[in-house]
């Protein structure tokens, strides 16, 4: 199932949020280099508190898994600028009400897994269908360079714009293209065999 409110609206999804914060947790556990890059790494940060961003988030059906992001308009703080923008060498300050940053990307599902790829999935497939919805050409994203297996898995890379080094973890900043043709790649990923 999917779920999609905002941080003003966790309290109507309370327990939906509060298994994101968990499946959070456990992603940073079984991938060190965010903790190590950012010591420490919470669970709910500012960015939750003040910015009121959107959540999608999906749960597995039966089971404990569960996969999300957090989308955040440009136009106003984004951890790209904010946070991250000295590590990368001529990384531009996007500002524009046609893009999205894409943060906190994390699931405890197993991606090996029809289940847990599926799981994944549904999250992007909704992140595009709503990102296009809305007039969003393309999403933003930081993620740890050993991240790109997930990506890869999922067959959905993102275009490289610039890598940097963080506390001596390799990271990059990638964007991803907002298309009726990328909600259909997804949706037709999961049609195939496993």
């Amino acid at each position: 199932m999917i779920y999609e409110f905002s941080y003003d609206e966790r309290d109507q999804y309370l327990s939906v949020y509060e298994k994101m914060l968990g499946s959070r947790k456990k992603f940073f556990e079984n991938y060190p280099e965010w903790s190590r890059a950012f010591h420490p790494c919470p669970v709910e940060d500012d960015y939750d508190r003040r910015c009121s961003p959107f959540y999608i988030v999906g749960l597995q059906d039966g089971g404990d898994a569960v996969a999300s992001v957090r989308i955040m308009p440009t136009t106003g703080p984004t951890m790209l600028r904010d946070e991250f923008a000295p590590y990368f060498q001529g990384c531009p300050d996007i500002i524009s009400s046609d893009i999205w940053e894409l943060s906190y990307f994390s699931t405890t599902a197993d991606t090996s897994s029809l289940a847990g790829r599926n799981l994944m999935l549904d999250v992007l497939k909704t992140v595009y269908a709503r990102a296009f919805a809305n007039g969003i050409k393309q999403i933003i994203g930081t993620y740890p360079r050993s991240k790109l297996r997930l990506y890869r898995r999922l067959e959905c890379l993102p275009s490289p714009i610039c890598e940097g080094e963080i506390n001596g973890q390799e990271f990059g900043v990638g964007v991803w293209d907002v298309s009726p043709l990328a909600v259909r790649h997804l949706a037709e990923l999961q049609l195939r065999p496993f």
